[in-house]
């Protein structure tokens, strides 16, 4: 799959470049003709795929943002996630109770700090520190920017199905937003380490299945609405590309400082 899109972003960049509007604008500005073929260059980050992720960037932004509107100005969502969430506590069980309850700590301070610390072990012993910085810089993202929306929106969380008494307000979920940018990169990390379809396939298999249920866990438990969670998805998917983003560009300075020095 990944051949046949390249394949035919190649195609299309040639016939681009030949088309007689192209040509002009080739030759009367050459070098920001030259930065918009590069902006589709299916070799390097920094090519079609930093394209690619900026406009996953804009398009989770607006979501975002038209989410955030929604919850605060508009009453169906409301009453969608009221629904959702009462329906939930009628099927609340003791035995799933107990199972969710254990997802939900994987999103916890603690575990963060836990999955950190070991983290940062690995990498400070392999001297990765552009790695180390990503990691960091991303769950600090994470971290300031759901404070400060959870103070911005102050939503006020499900009243009276709370399976555990939780402070501070719902909007954004927290843990949300932590499972898929922590799990998230730590995937992106391992994806590179391996190298076989399989492991790759069964990595990203588990992030995802462990970052819904992280998710779930807390409309189940009912300490989030729905929309809490969505929009905790959407920022933190926001700070998984910043990360990733980061990682990938300063490889790429390196490779080609490293390239410049041998000749």
């Amino acid at each position: 799959m990944k051949n046949v899109l390249t394949g035919h972003v190649k195609q299309a960049v040639v016939w681009l470049k030949h088309q007689p509007v192209m040509l002009r604008l080739r030759q009367r500005y050459p070098e920001l003709s030259q930065f918009v073929v590069n902006r589709f260059n299916t070799k390097v980050f920094v090519g079609l795929p930093l394209t690619l992720v900026l406009l996953a960037f804009g398009v989770n932004m607006v979501l975002l943002s038209h989410l955030t509107e929604s919850v605060l100005e508009m009453d169906w969502i409301v009453t969608v996630d009221r629904e959702f969430t009462f329906l939930l506590y009628n099927a609340r069980t003791d035995a799933l109770s107990i199972v969710f309850y254990t997802f939900t700590q994987l999103g916890e301070r603690e575990a963060v700090f836990l999955v950190g610390g070991v983290v940062s072990a690995v990498f400070l012993y392999r001297r990765n520190y552009v790695a180390l910085l990503a990691f960091w810089l991303t769950l600090a993202g994470v971290g300031l920017s759901t404070r400060y929306g959870k103070t911005l929106i102050s939503r006020e969380r499900p009243a009276d199905v709370a399976y555990y008494v939780v402070e501070h307000f719902s909007f954004p979920s927290g843990h949300a937003t932590t499972a898929i940018a922590l799990y998230g990169i730590l995937a992106y990390f391992l994806y590179r380490h391996y190298h076989t379809h399989a492991q790759r396939q069964l990595l990203l298999w588990l992030a995802a299945i462990l970052i819904l249920l992280v998710g779930f866990s807390r409309i189940y438990l009912g300490v989030h609405y729905l929309s809490d969670v969505l929009a905790g998805f959407l920022l933190g998917a926001l700070w998984l590309l910043v990360g990733i983003s980061l990682v990938e560009v300063m490889l790429y300075r390196k490779k080609r400082h490293t390239m410049r020095n041998s000749l």
